[in-house]
């Protein structure tokens, strides 16, 4: 009885071994796949701003990308002015 036991119990671990195996090697190639689809939330780079006219000031965040955008458009602007009072 009891070696029956013991035979009917590795032939039911032998059965499932594979399976948890199988599932477990899907889990992992399906995992990587996720996290190359997940995408990236933009790092957010907060400055607090005086505001003309007022003793608060103000907080903005911009993500990188603007901030370096408009960081551009502020010296165009800078050399524009700069260009028109030299004339």
């Amino acid at each position: 009885m009891f070696l029956s036991a013991m035979l009917a119990a590795t032939v039911l671990m032998a059965d499932t071994t594979p399976a948890a195996a199988a599932s477990t090697t899907a889990k992992t190639a399906e995992a990587p796949a996720p996290a190359a689809k997940k995408t990236e939330k933009p790092k957010l780079i907060c400055k607090t701003e005086s505001v003309t006219g007022s003793m608060m000031p103000k907080k903005t965040c911009y993500s990188s990308d603007d901030l370096a955008q408009r960081q551009q458009e502020e010296r165009q602007n800078l050399e524009r002015i700069q260009t028109l009072s030299n004339h």
